[in-house]
């Protein structure tokens, strides 16, 4: 009887555990996408919410359904989003394709990422001129 406790905690450990990946992986996905102008959207902000990607727009709202890595359905519109990585893996745009549009978008960086980019930068060349 043991056995069968100590295995059905394994189990429900576990289970949480992929959950809380989950979440961590789709955490990823938030952010502000900004379009060219002339496109049928200015912008897409992604949030996550109870564990699910929801999407919204100068022109509506959505969830995000993921598919494969880095590809989700949008079932409000019938369509489909990819997002777009860097060389070093992070999230650069997204490319969405729905109802006969294909919309390419670029996420905006945070101030506070910037400043902190910045931060390293200068922090970089004060040791480097250190170094001369």
């Amino acid at each position: 009887m043991k056995k069968i406790a100590y295995l059905f905690i394994a189990f429900l450990a576990i289970g949480f555990s992929v959950k809380a990946q989950d979440k961590d992986s789709l955490q990823q996905y938030i952010g502000k996408f900004t379009f060219p102008e002339g496109n049928i959207v200015s912008y897409v902000t992604v949030t996550l919410e109870a564990g699910k990607l929801n999407f919204s727009s100068d022109k509506g709202t959505g969830t995000l359904e993921k598919i494969a890595a880095d590809s989700f359905n949008i079932p409000e519109y019938q369509g489909t989003a990819k997002y777009v990585r860097s060389a070093d893996s992070k999230i650069t745009g997204v490319v969405i394709d729905v109802m006969g549009y294909h919309l390419e978008g670029t996420k905006e960086i945070p101030a506070i990422a910037l400043l902190m980019d910045r931060q390293r930068y200068l922090k970089l060349e004060t040791n480097q001129l250190a170094v001369r």
